[in-house]
């Protein structure tokens, strides 16, 4: 089977390929899949973490994955040059498919990261590319670290995974920091749904949103997770939000009101297999903090 890879590749965008893949059934199309990536032309990072968990996705499946790609690629630009400096093709391919691939102080390359080491990462691998890309102290992005560990207790609780793969880059003309982390499990409606059976996918993403809800009969951080995420990206950095999973989506965007969190829930136009969250960073609202027992503030 030969899929192409759409020409603007993102999580708007990324649903032609995600159905050309994937049956009514929620099963791969084939068990041969040759993904063509000659027509692309821009990628994002949610579309690298969406590329990234839809293999990771197949290989569960039993499918075997292979790529096409153009023979002349040339420039920083080039989408296929971009893939190969954040470790796509080493991981999917076996092999780097450019002369001189290389690390881009802009991004911290594709991971796939498992809950046992997600603190470790977090601490040593994330922190210290974000405070040397902001050129602030690490103490300053301890609330960040939260935020992100809490979505790593979403996948071992909602998604009933062990491993995210997550990619970052940084925009500083933009000042801001786009963070995608996604799962290919079996997504957040249907672990809520198996005490609510009567939501619809986006509801059971903005249940599983507020405050104190849990699924666990003996909750480990009651009142955190999803909730502590929302709150602190959007309320205290005015950032955003976008959380898909199955055929629900939740979008949050700050309110008029600076305390408040505009929450906006969704059906999507397609199947996502697992759970997407893109965070959006306002770099310019984060403080540089350079004393540890000072109390953090965005």
């Amino acid at each position: 089977m030969h899929v192409f890879v759409p020409q603007q590749f993102n999580r708007f965008t990324m649903y032609d390929l995600l159905s050309s893949v994937i049956d009514n059934d929620l099963n791969p199309k084939d068990n041969e899949i040759r993904f063509d990536f000659q027509q692309l032309q821009f990628i994002e990072p949610s579309g690298v973490t969406i590329l990234s968990n839809l293999f990771e996705w197949l290989k569960t499946k039993g499918v075997k994955t292979s790529i096409a790609y153009p023979s002349n690629f040339t420039g920083k630009q080039n989408p296929i040059q971009f893939l190969d400096d954040s470790n796509f093709f080493t991981r999917y391919v076996g092999k780097n498919l450019t002369s001189y691939p290389a690390r881009r102080p802009t991004t911290i390359p594709l991971e796939l990261i498992a809950y046992t080491d997600s603190a470790r990462w977090l601490e040593m691998e994330f922190s210290h590319w974000l405070s040397g890309r902001l050129e602030i102290h690490t103490n300053s992005l301890s609330t960040i670290r939260i935020c992100f560990g809490e979505i790593f207790n979403n996948i071992r609780d909602h998604a009933q995974e062990n491993t995210g793969c997550i990619f970052a880059q940084h925009y500083p003309a933009l000042n801001k920091v786009k963070i995608t982390i996604s799962d290919f499990g079996v997504g957040i409606p249907n672990n809520i749904k198996s005490i609510r059976p009567s939501l619809r996918d986006h509801e059971a993403i903005e249940l599983a949103s507020a405050e104190g809800f849990t699924t666990r009969t003996t909750p480990r951080n009651l009142g955190a997770g999803l909730h502590t995420l929302i709150e602190n990206v959007v309320k205290n950095n005015h950032g955003s939000v976008h959380i898909h999973s199955n055929y629900g989506i939740l979008n949050c965007t700050k309110g008029i009101n600076n305390n408040e969190v505009c929450k906006v829930a969704s059906l999507a136009t397609g199947y996502y297999p697992g759970t997407l969250i893109e965070t959006v960073l306002n770099t310019d609202t984060i403080q540089n903090i350079t004393d540890i027992e000072e109390e953090f503030e965005w």
